[in-house]
């Protein structure tokens, strides 16, 4: 048997068994990251509605491809209190319109559709302009806006439905905005959740 068919057979052999290592790993490891991911993603929930005591799956509304595909809606719950009544939703949300990819975020909004938090969980912006989407100081301003629809300005917020952009990041601005809208936009139409615009002071 020549060598470059000796070697041949080693790589092929190599492969395989590499192979076949990679899948016992993920079969035992795909369970645990699962959870984590779960567990992730629930803690998401309690950020952006702290005042639900739990949450429980909207049946039949998920996945969803929103906004004409650039919004895929991930998971619907309803936020319940003490007494499992409900006091609103939480929506996991992807866009599909951010400058580097997917972001994916989670809104909650309560019964009168009072924004009641939003959390961005995964995404791929630049750092230091896009990624600051995730600091608080920042995805605070889209909390307690009840207004049916958030805008974004770059000349400074003048109304209590204005969020100020991020400073170079017009794509991510608008990427988590819509995002935000598009979640607003499904809770009223397929839940009822209806905004109650209160009169600014």
């Amino acid at each position: 048997m020549s060598r470059i068919v000796k070697d041949t057979l080693r790589l092929v052999a190599i492969t395989l068994i590499a192979g076949v290592l990679l899948s016992v790993v993920y079969s035992v490891t795909k369970d645990t990251i699962a959870a984590a991911k779960e567990e992730e993603l629930q803690a998401s929930y309690r950020e952006v509605f702290p005042q639900a005591a739990s949450f429980e799956a909207v049946e039949g509304k998920c996945p969803a491809e929103l906004s004409g595909g650039n919004v895929t809606l991930n998971a619907a719950l309803y936020a319940k209190d003490e007494s499992g009544a409900d006091i609103g939703c939480v929506l996991s949300l992807t866009s599909h319109e951010g400058y580097a990819g997917d972001i994916v975020l989670s809104l909650g909004i309560s019964k009168t559709g009072e924004i009641t938090g939003v959390k961005v969980t995964q995404m791929s912006e630049t750092s230091g302009l896009g990624a600051n989407c995730q600091n608080e100081d920042w995805i605070g301003q889209f909390k307690g806006i009840n207004s049916g629809s958030v805008k974004f300005t770059k000349t400074g917020k003048t109304a209590s439905d204005e969020i100020d952009a991020i400073s170079g990041a017009t794509f991510t601005t608008r990427a988590v905005t819509n995002a935000v809208n598009t979640g607003i936009g499904f809770a009223s139409e397929k839940l009822g959740i209806v905004a109650t615009e209160t009169e600014a002071e």
